[in-house]
């Protein structure tokens, strides 16, 4: 299964994460670190709103994100996962280009030009991303292509 097909089957069919509250936690946590290695508190739970706003997400028996976070313990099984599958990707990249140059057709390996269901879906869910998330002035021309 390819990375994208991963987080699709995470986030299931109109974007309802599957996982646990814990894992929620944890996959909140993943992508604050991944924006600023050094995030704060008040930055994780503006991560964890924007997540919620971005999918359905069933909390209980937390009564919120923050209770969540206050009280709740992240389990970072998926996100073990996530970080096999990008390092997985990353290789199938890299390896296309060490054999064929940098200029090569990554093909489906290129989310940003790929045609697949989960490509589409990735590209998606980050341009909805960005009704919420202030991206860096570089990464939003980006956004605003897709």
């Amino acid at each position: 299964m390819g990375f994208l097909s991963f987080i699709g089957k995470l986030l299931g069919l109109g974007r309802r994460f599957q996982g646990s509250p814990e894992q929620f936690l944890a996959m909140v946590e993943f992508m604050a670190y991944k924006n600023n290695p050094n995030f704060t508190p008040t930055e994780l739970l503006q991560w964890g709103d924007v997540m919620q706003k971005m999918m359905k997400t069933d909390l209980h028996p937390f009564k919120n994100f923050g209770d969540l976070v206050a009280n709740g313990k992240a389990d970072y099984t998926l996100v073990q996962k996530v970080e096999g599958k990008l390092q997985e990707h990353q290789q199938r990249k890299d390896l296309k280009q060490a054999i064929y140059g940098e200029q090569v057709d990554l093909g489906d390996d290129d989310v940003m030009k790929s045609n697949s269901e989960s490509a589409v879906f990735a590209r998606q869910f980050v341009k909805d991303m960005s009704k919420h998330v202030n991206f860096s002035e570089e990464d939003q021309k980006i956004v605003d292509g897709l």
